[in-house]
C-alpha cells in the first residue's frame, strides 16, 4: 500500500507541475520562511529573561527586544505575502485542473461516454478533486512536511539538549495520536465513497429547482412536490452518514486533546523540577517549555500530514485510473489527403454495447456507393442509430470491419476522419454561442456559404426576423437578449451546420422529427439537390426521405431485413417496409 500511494504520490506531484511550472517551487518556499518563525519566539525570550534575571543590561536588551520584534514582524510580512501568492497559485492551479479535465472528457471515446463504469469512475474523479480539493490538500501536506521537518530539527536540537527522553515521551504520545488521526481519516474516506451516489442524486434535484428550461413540465405537472420529497430523501440519507460520522469524530478528537494535555502535565512537571533544583534558569525553562510544544506540535502535524497524504492517494487513485484512461481514436495514422473514392462499406459488423448481452447489430453487411442516396428505416430499437455511431467512429465494430476506399476507418487519424462526415443526431445540441459561431465551428465559413446554408435549412425566413442577423445569441446563458429557439427552428438550424461544414458524406439521424409535414418535405427537396455528389444517409420513422433515395435498409433487430429501391422494397411480399409505407401514406405529399 505504501509503494502504490508513493507512485500516486509522484503522479499527482509531477501533474501538479505540468499544470503549474511555479506552483511546487512556491510552496516549498512558503514553507521554509514559515518554518523560521517558531525559532524567534522560542530562543529570543529566553534571552531576554536571563538578561532581566542577571546582568539587566539595557543594551542587550534592546537589541534582544530590537531582533525579536524586527524578525517577527518580517516573518509575519513574508509569510502574509506567501499567504497571497500561494491563494493565488491555487487558483490558477485549480483552473488549470478543471481545464485539464475539460480536455479530457472532450477527447475520450465517445464509447466511454456512454459506459456506465466509466461514468461511476469520472464521478469519484470529480468528487476527489471538486468536493474533496485532494490535489491541493495534496501539495498542502508536502508543503507542511517540509516546514515541520525543518522545525523539528532545529527544536529537536534545543531539546536533545536538555534531555532526550523528552523527545521519545512526546514522540510516544503522537504516535498514539497519530492512530485516533487515522481513524478519522478512514473514516471520512469510507463515509464519503458512501454518499458519493446519494450526493450525485442529490445534486441533480437541486439543479432541477434551478433549471428554468424545464420551469413549464415542473409548473403542468406539478412536479415540485416530488422533486422537493426527492431532495428531502437524498438529504435524510446524507445526514444519516454524516452524523454517525461527526459523532464517531467528535469522540476520537477528545481522546486525542486529552493525550496532548496528558503530555503538556508532564513535560511542565519535568520543566518544573528541573527549575526548582536550579538544573535550568526561568529563561532556559520558558525556552524548553516553549520547544516541547512545538515539537509536539510539528511532529503531530507532520505524521498527521503523512497520514491525510495516505487518505487522499485513496481518491487520487481513482483520478489516477480515470485519467490513465486512452482514447483509442488517436491511434490512426493515415490521413484523408488524396482520398477519392469515398465507397463505404460494412463487412459482417456486429456491435454490442458495454455491459449488454445482446448485440445491438448483428452481421450487417451492406456498400454505399459515392453520391449513393441510403434511406435507413425501421422501428424503434431495431440499430439505425448504432449504425450511424459506428460509421462515424464514434463506436469500434465489436466483429467485422467498416471500410472507406477499402481502408478500415480505424486506420485514419480520428479527427481528420471526422472531417469527412456531417451528421445531424437525433438529440442534436446546439451550442450557447452566436448563430455565426454555431455555423462556423468546425470549419472557416464565409458569410455568404452560412445564408445559403440556413437557406437550404429552410431557416432564412427566420433569420430575416433576427435583429442581430448572424450574431443572435443561441439561448441566455451569456446573452440576456439571446433567443430560445422553437424545436424546429433550432433543428432547422442543425441542419445548417452540418451543411456549413460541406464534407462529402453527410449523414441525417431524424433531422425533421420537429417539422411538419411540408417543412420536411421543402427541406428533404432542399438536400435532394444540395447533397447531389455527395453520399447521403438519412434515418427516419417518416418514410418521407425514402422517396428522393437511391436504395433504403430496413432495419429490424439489429439486421438489415429488407434492401432495395423504394420500387423494389414495395413489392415484395409480406414487405416490413411497404406495411410502414402505406400506414403513414396520408402523410405524404405528391
Amino acid at each position: 500500500m505504501f509503494r502504490k500511494n508513493q507512485k500516486t504520490l509522484v503522479y499527482f506531484l509531477k501533474l501538479t507541475h505540468k499544470l503549474s511550472k511555479t506552483y511546487l517551487i512556491k510552496s516549498v518556499l512558503a514553507s521554509v520562511t514559515k518554518a523560521l518563525t517558531p525559532f524567534f519566539n522560542i530562543i529570543m525570550p529566553k534571552l531576554i529573561i536571563d538578561e532581566l534575571l542577571g546582568d539587566k543590561n539595557i543594551s542587550k536588551l534592546l537589541i534582544y527586544v530590537a531582533v525579536l520584534t524586527i524578525g517577527n514582524l518580517s516573518l509575519k510580512l513574508l509569510n502574509q505575502m506567501f499567504v497571497k501568492i500561494m491563494e493565488s497559485a491555487k487558483m490558477e492551479l485549480l483552473l488549470s485542473l478543471e481545464t485539464y479535465l475539460g480536455e479530457k472528457c472532450v477527447d475520450m471515446d465517445f464509447e466511454n461516454i456512454e459506459n456506465p463504469d466509466i461514468l461511476d469512475l469520472k464521478e469519484k474523479a470529480y468528487f476527489a478533486i471538486y468536493n474533496e480539493d485532494a490535489v491541493g490538500r495534496t501539495v498542502e501536506n508536502v508543503s507542511k512536511i517540509i516546514n515541520e521537518v525543518i522545525t523539528l530539527v532545529g527544536l529537536g536540537y534545543i531539546l536533545a539538549i536538555l534531555n532526550p527522553v523528552i523527545i521519545l515521551a512526546i514522540f510516544g504520545i503522537v504516535f498514539l495520536n497519530s492512530i485516533i488521526f487515522k481513524k478519522i481519516e478512514r473514516l471520512r474516506f469510507e463515509d464519503n465513497q458512501k454518499s458519493i451516489t446519494d450526493n450525485r442524486a442529490f445534486g441533480y434535484f437541486l439543479r432541477l429547482t434551478s433549471d428554468f428550461s424545464i420551469g413549464k413540465d415542473i409548473r403542468l405537472y406539478q412536479a415540485r412536490p416530488l422533486i422537493l420529497k426527492k431532495m428531502k430523501g437524498y438529504m435524510d440519507k446524507l445526514l444519516a452518514i454524516y452524523s454517525v460520522q461527526y459523532t464517531q469524530i467528535g469522540k476520537y478528537s477528545g481522546i486525542s486533546s486529552i493525550n496532548i494535555q496528558m503530555q503538556m502535565i508532564l513535560i511542565y512537571g519535568y520543566l518544573t523540577l528541573k527549575t526548582a533544583g536550579k538544573s535550568i534558569g526561568i529563561g532556559s525553562f520558558t525556552m524548553y517549555a516553549g520547544a516541547a510544544s512545538g515539537f509536539s506540535t510539528s511532529i503531530m502535524s507532520c505524521i498527521n500530514a503523512l497520514i491525510e497524504i495516505n487518505q487522499l492517494c485513496l481518491y487520487l487513485e481513482l483520478f489516477k485510473e480515470f485519467d490513465r484512461i486512452e482514447s483509442k481514436g488517436k491511434q490512426g495514422s493515415q490521413t484523408i489527403m488524396g482520398i477519392t473514392d469515398y465507397t463505404i462499406e460494412f463487412k459482417k459488423v456486429s456491435f454490442k454495447y458495454p455491459r449488454k448481452e445482446e448485440y445491438a447489430l448483428k452481421n450487417i453487411s451492406i456498400r454505399i456507393t459515392p453520391g449513393e442516396k441510403l434511406s435507413v428505416v425501421g422501428l424503434n430499437g431495431a440499430g439505425k442509430t448504432t449504425f450511424i455511431k459506428l460509421l462515424s467512429g464514434l463506436y469500434e465494430p465489436t466483429k467485422g470491419v467498416i471500410l472507406l476506399g477499402g481502408v478500415d476507418i480505424r486506420e485514419y487519424r480520428y479527427e481528420e476522419y471526422q472531417k469527412l462526415l456531417s451528421v445531424v443526431f437525433q438529440d442534436f445540441k446546439l451550442l450557447s454561442f452566436s448563430i455565426r459561431e454555431n455555423l462556423s465551428i468546425s470549419s472557416g465559413m464565409t458569410e455568404e456559404q452560412m445564408r445559403t446554408g440556413l437557406d437550404k435549412a429552410g431557416f432564412s425566413q427566420d433569420l430575416n426576423k433576427l435583429l442581430k442577423g448572424l450574431d443572435t445569441s443561441i439561448y441566455k446563458n451569456f446573452d440576456e437578449e439571446g433567443i430560445e429557439f422553437s424545436g424546429g427552428q433550432a433543428q432547422k438550424l442543425a441542419i445548417a451546420r452540418a451543411l456549413c461544414k460541406n464534407s462529402p458524406i453527410v449523414i441525417l439521424d431524424e433531422p425533421t422529427s420537429a417539422l411538419d409535414p411540408l417543412a420536411e418535405y421543402e427541406v428533404y427537396h432542399s438536400f435532394d439537390m444540395l447533397v447531389e455528389g455527395k453520399t447521403a444517409i438519412y434515418i427516419s420513422h417518416r418514410l418521407s426521405s425514402t422517396r428522393f433515395s437511391d436504395k433504403i435498409a430496413v432495419f429490424k433487430n439489429g439486421e438489415i431485413l429488407e434492401y432495395g429501391t423504394h420500387e423494389e422494397l414495395l413489392e415484395l411480399k409480406d414487405s416490413l417496409y411497404a406495411a410502414m409505407f402505406q400506414t403513414q401514406a396520408k402523410y405524404y405529399i405528391n
